[in-house]
């Protein structure tokens, strides 16, 4: 499954999203959850590791793009977003 999460990582849609989230499952952070990068502390990143994404074009509107790239973390442009959408065949979206 897909989650897609577009809220601050500490919402209760975050928490209520790692309660369901899967060993399989992947997450793609979008709109304002992309800040997570500002948080590296968050327990989702490492309870989902390497399942992670961060929107490109998000980061960018926030001016984030650099803060991730020094973090290192996944991040994907549309492009990536769509391929990863149609590799699950679930999607949920957390707002």
């Amino acid at each position: 499954m897909l989650h897609i999460l577009n809220q601050r990582v500490d919402a209760n849609c975050a928490t209520n999203m790692l309660r369901v989230v899967a060993k399989s499952d992947e997450v793609v952070l979008i709109e304002k959850a992309v800040q997570a990068c500002l948080k590296p502390e968050w327990t989702g990143f490492e309870q989902c590791k390497g399942r992670v994404y961060l929107l490109q074009e998000d980061l960018a509107s926030r001016g984030l793009i650099d803060v991730a790239k020094r973090q290192t973390f996944s991040i994907v442009d549309m492009a990536g977003f769509l391929a990863l959408s149609e590799r699950h065949e679930q999607c949920v979206t957390w707002y």
